[in-house]
């Protein structure tokens, strides 16, 4: 079987197709990789071989103004729809399809295997004739998004006289959905499967830091993060000081945009770092404050820890409302986001025994899930 993978550039893009990729070439298949030239090297560290197709995110970021100039003056979660759908549908899908032709005709796939925001493998695939599965990163589109997208992408699909589906084509064979009941219900239909999510962090690719086995021993850890890409936006300076009011040991991680020595009058029990995998921080942790992407969501799902979200753009919101839905923490938005209600937020989550409680048993949910092993044979069903 010759798999097609395909996604926009991003972590929180990339990381979910990651177990699945590797659980495929694990199974004797081969795989080929297309994604935006500045993901090529976090694709390749993982042992794929890979081609550069479709614009990365300084290329693309900046025509979002151009397609949706109302929606900055919206509320943070009303922007999706606009964002989602001028992005991946308007802005991103004709350059990736246009650069996919020619790799696929080379490469000759069987099937091709994309996440939710690479738009352009679904109608590439029923041009061409072949099966494509969809790896979710998180919940199923809201209705207002995927209405919205539909739109975006009508002329898309009309590029290879097709009509756009109403669901973008997501499910035409086979999707993976990464949620237990308690964060979500899956979109209804035969080709849904859900999917345990892998945790893809890099961890034996990285020296171990030599402070970690100290990190959470004599009191709770707190492990907060923004991401790898979203650090330059995150309200470090109230999560930080939130911290230092605690009585816990904490680690910061700021991602690839901001420089930990940035910030100076670092309380004495926070330690500041650029990255570190969470396979390392979350089994210590006791809570996780975070921006609601759908990695460190999930991962802190997959680990039983609370967890205190601050969401800012994306699915981040739909995150949150998950994580309070299912009873394992809660979220801050607008004027909350201070010092004082970070730091009395994140205490009650410390003891909190329901949360707690809540918490280990969505792991275990998480847990229960098929993982990528059973994914590879839903996707070799679809060529066989």
């Amino acid at each position: 079987m010759r798999v097609l993978i395909t996604s926009t550039p991003g972590t929180g893009h990339i990381h979910p197709l990651v177990p699945v990729g590797t659980a495929v070439q694990r199974a004797g298949h081969t795989v080929l990789w297309a994604t935006a030239q500045q993901s090529l090297p976090a694709v390749q560290r993982f042992g794929f071989e890979t081609r550069a197709a479709g614009l990365g995110v300084p290329e693309r970021n900046p025509l979002l103004r151009e397609y949706a100039p109302e929606m900055l003056s919206l509320p943070p979660r009303q922007r999706r729809p606009f964002a989602f759908a001028g992005l991946f549908a308007h802005i991103a899908a004709p350059v990736m399809l246009h650069d996919l032709a020619p790799i696929a005709a080379e490469f000759r796939p069987d099937l091709i295997v994309h996440e939710t925001a690479e738009l352009a493998a679904a109608p590439l695939a029923t041009q061409l004739g072949i099966p494509h599965a969809t790896v979710a990163f998180s919940g199923w589109l809201p209705d207002d998004v995927l209405a919205k997208a539909v739109v975006a992408a009508r002329p898309l699909w009309a590029t290879v006289g097709h009509e756009v589906p109403a669901d973008l084509g997501l499910t035409t064979h086979a999707y993976f959905h990464p949620f237990s009941t308690p964060l979500g219900e899956a979109p209804h239909g035969a080709t849904v499967h859900r999917l345990r999510p892998g945790l893809a962090d890099g961890a034996g690719l990285l020296d171990v830091p030599e402070w970690i086995d100290a990190a959470g021993r004599d009191r709770p850890l707190v492990y907060a993060t923004y991401g790898t890409e979203m650090g330059g936006v995150a309200p470090w300076p109230a999560i930080i000081a939130a911290l230092g009011q605690l009585d816990v040991d904490a680690v910061a991680t700021l991602g690839n945009v901001t420089a930990p020595d940035s910030f100076r009058d670092v309380p004495p029990n926070v330690r500041v770092a650029a990255y570190v995998p969470q396979s390392l921080l979350l089994p210590r942790a006791a809570l996780v404050i975070a921006h609601g992407g759908s990695g460190t969501m999930l991962a802190a799902a997959a680990y039983g820890v609370p967890q205190l979200l601050i969401p800012g753009a994306a699915d981040q919101f739909d995150n949150a409302d998950a994580v309070m839905a299912a009873g394992v923490g809660v979220s801050l938005e607008g004027p909350d986001v201070n010092a004082e209600a970070t730091a009395m937020a994140a205490g009650r989550l410390l003891v909190d025994p329901v949360v707690q409680a809540n918490s280990k048993g969505l792991a275990t949910m998480q847990s229960e899930l098929p993982d990528a092993d059973a994914a590879v044979a839903v996707l070799a069903a679809l060529v066989g």
